[in-house]
């Protein structure tokens, strides 16, 4: 083979090892993910847990994804925390609000998303008094994505899940116990208010075994064009030496 056709056969072994290498960690991912989907909805089955129970579970085996749980106590009303989401396809905010159980645990709580325009029209999102929620607890331990910006406390926009900072912000009095986790607000059904929580299921899409198909093809693709090329320049170089 002549300089040129070597040339070509590095660069198609080089991406075609890049594209397959994708389609193999997406094919991971999918394996995760499905594992995910499998616990979450064994756990959806089961009884709801005390706060303090997951609470202790976390601390101890940290596997509470998905766990249901029941508490009853009040909002902090003043403490609310927005993050930038979508909804509908454009800007959306979750509303997290500090929940403080009667047994004195403090824990956030994802109360679910609201559109842009609603996100200065806090009066429609007060709940006053004693009540009883129950929802799902998600660690949320992913932190800052590649191109997610600094979370801005001052303006209360925050663009990833950081619970320490958001406990941090929030600071509900002295010696209270804090879950490490979020505790997701389920869903009422034929409830169209907002905040509007979402199901378990909307946080665990599972695209993964198309993506890594796409990857897969994408090298195969690589692989066919890079041999017609070589193929090509092998007999025009034969021509050439006739």
């Amino acid at each position: 083979m002549n300089r040129r056709s070597w040339q070509i056969l590095i660069a198609a072994i080089i991406g075609f090892a890049i594209l397959a290498g994708l389609g193999a960690w997406q094919l991971q991912r999918l394996s995760i993910k499905q594992a995910q989907i499998r616990q979450m909805d064994e756990r959806r089955v089961q009884t709801p847990v005390s706060l303090g129970e997951a609470v202790d579970l976390a601390e101890t085996t940290g596997a509470v994804d998905y766990l249901p749980i029941a508490v009853r106590g009040r909002f902090a009303q003043d403490k609310e925390i927005l993050l930038l989401t979508t909804f509908e396809g454009s800007p959306g905010w979750r509303v997290i609000t500090p929940f403080v159980s009667d047994k004195g645990t403090v824990v956030l709580v994802d109360r679910g998303v609201i559109p842009d325009n609603l996100r200065d029209a806090r009066d429609s999102r007060i709940l006053a008094g004693d009540q009883e929620i129950a929802g799902y607890a998600l660690w949320h331990r992913a932190g800052q994505g590649l191109f997610d910006p600094e979370n801005d406390v001052a303006a209360n926009k925050w663009f990833w899940w950081d619970v320490p900072a958001m406990l941090a912000d929030v600071s509900i009095g002295e010696g209270l116990k804090t879950a490490p986790f979020i505790l997701h607000l389920s869903p009422i059904p034929e409830d169209r208010s907002f905040p509007r929580p979402a199901a378990p299921a909307e946080s665990l899409r599972n695209n993964h075994l198309q993506y890594a198909l796409t990857w897969f093809a994408l090298a195969l693709v690589l692989a066919l064009f890079a041999g017609l090329a070589i193929r090509s320049d092998l007999k025009q170089g034969g021509r050439t030496r006739h």
